[in-house]
C-alpha cells in the first residue's frame, strides 16, 4: 500500500501535534470514520503535510510489540502519556497550520477530545531552544522509504511513530559557557563536530542509538514554546518499533552504556508511540467491533 504523503516530507517552518483521547462511549468503527475524514481532508489541502498515528492495539493487522514506554535510566526516564491518536500537521504559513488544528477538533467532536496540543517549527536558519543549529542531514525520500516505512506484510506502506516531549532547561544551560555547552551537544552552534567531545556528548549518543543521520529512524521533531515553556516535540518514524528500543536505551544510558549529557538539561515529560497506516487503511472496511479500554492506555507521568 502507499504510505501516508506527508512521512516524505520536513516539519516546515511552522508544526503543530495534536494529540487526541476517545470519549468514553466511542466504538471503533466511529473512531475509523473520523480519523479517516481528517486524513482525507487535510492530506489533500494544498500546502499542508499530515502525518496520522493510532495507538497500534486499535488496529488489527498490528503485530504486539513489547512496552516501549515508560523507560528508566540510570539518570534520566522516558515517561509514557500514551494516548489514541496523534496528528502532526506542518506548514509555511502559519495561518494554513491553525486552519488544519481546528479542522482536526472539528472532525472530531463526540468521538475524540484533546488532551495535548504543541505549536511550534523552525528557529531562523533552523536552530532549537539552546540555540544550536538542527536538521542538518535531511533525509532523501529513498531514505525515507528504506528506513521509514513497514516494507511488506499486511500493514506494508505504514510508519511507526514515537512521540516524545522534552522541556529544555534554558536557564540551567546558560550558565555553562559556550564551550561547555558546545562539549555537551557534541557540534558547535553552526553544526560543526567538536573533535574533543566526550562519549556522553549528544552527538555521540545519537550516533551510538542510530538516531543520528538518518540511520534507523527519519527525525520528524520541532522546537516549541507553550505557556512559558520551551522544548522540543521529538517526532520519529521507523520501519521496526525495535529501533527506538535500541535509541532510547543508548541516550537513557542502560545496559553499562554511557547516559547523554543533554538530558540533564531536557526533560521528557510525556510521550507515546503510534503506528500511522498507509493511505488505503483509511478506506478499507471498518474496524472490527470492539470497545477500547481506556483504562491504562493513558498510564500519566
Amino acid at each position: 500500500m502507499m504510505p501516508q504523503e506527508g512521512i516524505f516530507h520536513s516539519p516546515g517552518a511552522f508544526s503543530g501535534v495534536a494529540v487526541l483521547r476517545l470519549t468514553r462511549n466511542a466504538a471503533l468503527p466511529q473512531l475509523r470514520e473520523v480519523v479517516s475524514s481528517i486524513h482525507e481532508e487535510l492530506s489533500t489541502t494544498q500546502g499542508l503535510r499530515l502525518v496520522l498515528g493510532l495507538e497500534p492495539a486499535l488496529l488489527p493487522e498490528a503485530p504486539t510489540s513489547p512496552v516501549l514506554l515508560p523507560r528508566e535510566g540510570p539518570t534520566a526516564r522516558f515517561p509514557s502519556s500514551q494516548a489514541h491518536v496523534l496528528v502532526q500537521v506542518s506548514a509555511n504559513e502559519r495561518e494554513l497550520l491553525l486552519f488544519a488544528l481546528r479542522r482536526v477538533l472539528a472532525l472530531s467532536k463526540g468521538v475524540l477530545y484533546l488532551e495535548e496540543e504543541l505549536l511550534g517549527g523552525r528557529i531562523g536558519e533552523g536552530r532549537e531552544p539552546f540555540g544550536f543549529r538542527d536538521g542538518l542531514a535531511r533525509p532523501t525520500r529513498d531514505q525515507v522509504r528504506r528506513t521509514a516505512l513497514v516494507p511488506s506484510g499486511p500493514l506494508a506502506g505504514a510508519s511507526w511513530l514515537l512521540y516524545l516531549r522534552f522541556q529544555q532547561n534554558l536557564d540551567l544551560f546558560s550558565r555553562l559557557k559556550p564551550q561547555a555547552q558546545e562539549r555537551v551537544v557534541g557540534r558547535t552552534r553552526e553544526g560543526e563536530l567538536v573533535v574533543d567531545a566526550p562519549a556522553e556528548a549528544h552527538i555521540h549518543r545519537a550516533r551510538a542509538s542510530g538516531a543520528g543521520e538518518n540511520q534507523l529512524l527519519i527525525r520528524r521533531g520541532f522546537p516549541f514554546r507553550h505557556a512559558g515553556e520551551e522544548g522540543l516535540a521529538f517526532l520519529a518514524a521507523a520501519a521496526d518499533p525495535d529501533s527506538y528500543r535500541r535509541s532510547l536505551d543508548a541516550l537513557l544510558g542502560t545496559d553499562g552504556q554511557t547516559p547523554d549529557a543533554l538530558l540533564r538539561y531536557a526533560t521528557a515529560v510525556g510521550g507515546g508511540l503510534y503506528l500511522a497506516p498507509p493511505r488505503g487503511w483509511f478506506h478499507c472496511s471498518a474496524l472490527q467491533e470492539r470497545r477500547p479500554s481506556h483504562e491504562g492506555i493513558g498510564t500519566g507521568l
